[in-house]
């Protein structure tokens, strides 16, 4: 997502039925806090911690509009707390002084710092109080739905830039009207039907159902073809074989079903690399009525030579792993060190380095080892593979990245510098590659990036008080392409093909490496 200031959150916890912990005390102050953060500058939001005891231990939860922080450690006494989490970007910390009911002090995250004023508002929750649950009643169902309807609108920075408001009080009143006798998976894709038809890609629900079914097996469509590019144990005989049916359903009419579960406003690729995905999950083809049992699938499949069979999949249980073997090259540089925020390679026979940026975690420091890099090799190309890269904060890839090439001639020149993109490429990812294409001499290779680039984006969520759903809606719009189409499109647009997959090609790497140098 477009992040401005990431230390500056907000958080919602809406009337709801929850457990207070019952643990022995610690020796210091627990229990929940809300309040407000504040930078120097005058920017507030809401905040919300618990505090809590675990085994004689200190705990607590951090819940944030941008998503729930991850506390690493936790410590107070009778006149002071401090805490330390993650962001999932940055790494920070709460420093505060107990006064009574007030927790009050400061806060750093990154480069930001801040003030801090929390409230006790009751006893602490236990450490599963708001973990999302679909085991509701049609009552309890009933009042979360019209908290969405009442929620959505009001905290969305515009919600009816697409749909009509008289559309969406339909949508509701459909779904108001099932709740009675739909199953927890249809309501949950019927509550992510009516977000994902506000438009834009950063509004939705930003939490998975508990138990997600996910059937183990990747798709991917090339052309027509919709083709099972990875698999679980002992489904081997499904890699690369083109479905024919799901459940019985065509899978043409199971393409049209899963597209309803996608942002309505963005472009198609986005919505169908989202898409691909609940082809996979149990929870989402029973939902849409696809499959009668959401613990498995049975896909009819075809393969290279026109034979037809079926597979009977079964979906993992919460928590379950199995290891997966991919049709997709693992030598291929675009799939190494998945799990590097940023990494860098010189390609000495080739004259160039290349660099995988998937997000943006330490980007200030993994970005000038890249420039150390370049000094020491001197690279005819620089390549930044964009390709998977899911979004962070925008300023810190600009400020790191974007403005430091453009001031580079050896590197922002025409045919020297490279940037991979796809529909994967999403939020501030799909931002920065906009400045790359407007504002420096990159030449852009790959697919078209799914998300707009003038769109609403800067989420800010809220929980639902019964299911504890949290519901993402954008609350900023940006314009990051000032002139044209609302898209960013490749100069040199290259699909891969099956038969790239199964040579174990990347076309997209492929072609850059083949252009000359001016």
């Amino acid at each position: 997502m477009t992040v401005i200031r990431p230390a500056i959150v907000a958080f919602v916890v809406l009337a709801a039925a929850v457990s207070p912990v019952r643990a022995a005390p610690c020796g210091g102050v627990t229990g929940l806090y809300t309040g407000t953060a504040q930078t120097p500058d005058g920017v507030r939001a809401d905040i919300t911690l618990n505090l809590f005891c675990d085994k004689n231990d200190y705990a607590a939860q951090l819940f944030t509009s941008m998503g729930d922080f991850a506390v690493k450690a936790a410590s107070a006494t009778q006149s002071r707390v401090q805490v330390s989490f993650d962001s999932g970007a940055s790494l920070g910390t709460f420093d505060l002084t107990a006064n009574g009911t007030v927790l009050a002090g400061g806060f750093t995250l990154a480069d930001d710092k801040g003030t801090v004023a929390l409230t006790r508002t009751g006893e602490a929750l236990a450490a599963d109080a708001m973990t999302p649950r679909l085991d509701l009643t049609p009552a309890q169902w009933r009042e979360d739905l019209h908290v969405l309807a009442a929620e959505l609108p009001r905290r969305h920075a515009n919600a009816f830039f697409l749909l009509p408001r008289a559309k969406f009080d339909a949508e509701i009143a459909a779904l108001d009207a099932r709740l009675d006798t739909a199953n927890s998976d249809e309501i949950f894709v019927g509550l992510q039907q009516i977000v994902k038809s506000i438009g834009d890609g950063h509004t939705g629900l930003g939490s998975p159902p508990p138990d997600r079914r996910v059937m183990p097996i990747a798709i991917a469509r090339f052309g027509e073809d919709f083709r099972i590019v990875a698999t679980g144990p002992g489904l081997d005989k499904a890699l690369g074989a083109r479905i024919v049916a799901i459940g019985g359903v065509p899978i043409g009419d199971v393409w049209r079903r899963v597209l309803t579960l996608t942002p309505q406003g963005e472009l198609m690729q986005l919505r169908e690399s989202d898409a691909l995905i609940y082809l996979a999950r149990g929870y989402a083809l029973h939902g849409l009525d696809v499959i009668a049992d959401r613990n498995h699938a049975v896909y009819t499949l075809m393969d290279d030579a026109g034979r037809t069979f079926a597979m009977d999949v079964a979906g993992l249980k919460p928590g379950e792993t199995v290891a997966m073997k991919s049709g997709y090259s693992d030598t291929a540089l675009r799939f190494q060190n998945a799990d590097d925020p940023f990494w860098c390679k010189n390609l000495p026979d080739r004259r160039a380095v290349y660099c995988g940026w998937h997000s943006y975690q330490d980007l200030k420091a993994k970005a000038a080892a890249m420039f150390a890099l370049i000094a020491r090799v001197k690279p005819q190309k620089l390549i930044i593979d964009m390709r998977d890269n899911g979004g962070g904060d925008n300023t810190v890839g600009d400020g790191e990245l974007v403005e430091p090439i453009r001031a580079r001639a050896d590197l922002n020149a025409h045919g020297h510098l490279f940037v991979l993109i796809g529909p994967l490429t999403f939020s501030a990812a799909m931002n920065n590659a906009a400045q790359f294409q407007d504002e420096t001499n990159a030449i852009l290779a790959g697919e078209t990036i799914g998300e707009k680039p003038n769109s609403y984006q800067e989420p800010r969520q809220f929980r639902l008080p019964n299911s504890h759903l949290v519901v993402r809606a954008s609350t900023l719009y940006y314009t990051f392409r000032k002139t044209g189409e609302n898209a960013v499109r490749p100069g040199a647009e290259i699909i891969p093909t099956w038969d790239d997959v199964r040579s174990g090609r990347d076309p997209v790497l492929d072609w850059v490496l083949a252009q000359p140098v001016n």
